[in-house]
C-alpha cells in the first residue's frame, strides 16, 4: 500500500507521544510504502527546527526523528503539476501523491485537502481514520 504523509502529521508525532505511537504503527507496517520528495523533507526539517518546538524536543531528538523518517521513505521527484488545492502550498502534496500512485494522503489539519477526497482516486484522510481502515 502506497501512502504520503503530510508534514503536519510528522510534526505532531515529533512533539506528541500519542501521535508518535500512531505514526509508529504506520512506519513499522511492512506492507506500507511511504513516499516523500525533497520539498516535503525540506518543509519537515524547517518546521521541526522552529523555535516554538524547542520546548518539546531537543535538536538531537529532531535529528534522530528525521533520520528515522528518512530511512523509511521512498523518495521521488514529482513531475505532475497540480493547482487544485484551495491552499496553493498544498499542491505539492497532491502532485507527490499522484506521482507516487498513492492510495492515501494522510493529513492532520488540512480541511481544504480533506474536502478534495477522493482526489484522482487518492483517499485524503486523517491518520486515525487510516489506522482504523488498515486494522479491519
Amino acid at each position: 500500500m502506497k501512502i504520503v504523509v503530510d508534514t503536519n502529521d510528522f510534526i505532531s508525532a515529533l512533539i506528541g507521544k500519542k501521535h508518535r505511537d500512531k505514526l509508529k504503527i504506520v512506519l513499522e507496517n511492512p506492507t506500507i510504502e511511504l513516499f516523500a520528495d525533497a520539498s516535503l523533507l525540506a518543509e519537515l526539517s524547517e518546521v521541526a527546527h522552529r523555535d516554538k518546538f524547542r520546548k518539546y524536543v531537543t535538536a538531537d531528538e529532531i535529528a534522530l526523528f528525521l533520520k528515522a523518517i528518512q530511512a523509511r521513505l521512498t523518495l521521488i521527484e514529482p513531475t505532475t503539476v497540480v493547482t487544485d488545492s484551495p491552499d496553493p502550498d498544498d499542491n505539492y502534496l497532491l502532485s507527490l501523491a499522484i506521482d507516487a500512485q498513492a492510495e492515501y494522503l494522510i493529513t492532520g489539519n488540512k480541511i481544504d485537502l480533506l474536502a478534495l477526497s477522493p482526489y484522482r482516486g487518492i483517499q485524503i484522510i486523517r491518520l486515525q481514520v487510516f489506522l482504523d481502515r488498515i486494522s479491519q
